[in-house]
């Protein structure tokens, strides 16, 4: 009776591993400064990839925002754009 006790936790806790895991799908490469700009006022920043490249998360979308100099103004580039989904 306790190996079958065990057995159940252990399936319970196996089928509720990934349930809180997110992937991501490619959509769009093409944002435009406007749509930028939204993402960059109102999102969220979730990683930054050598210190440069931020991702930032915004209504259910996650972007690459590229960051470059134009002289000595900073600019903000929208690279991608990937839905967000739940597995």
């Amino acid at each position: 009776m306790k190996f079958y006790f065990i057995f159940v936790l252990l399936i319970i806790f196996a089928s509720n591993a990934n349930s809180s895991s997110v992937s991501e799908i490619e959509i769009s490469s093409d944002i435009s400064s406007k749509a930028c700009l939204e993402v960059l006022e109102n999102g969220n920043m979730i990683n930054i990839i050598d210190g440069k490249y931020p991702v930032m998360v915004y209504k259910g979308h996650s972007y690459f925002i590229q960051t470059d100099y134009m002289g000595g103004t900073k600019a903000y580039i929208c690279k991608s754009k990937k839905k967000l989904i739940t597995n």
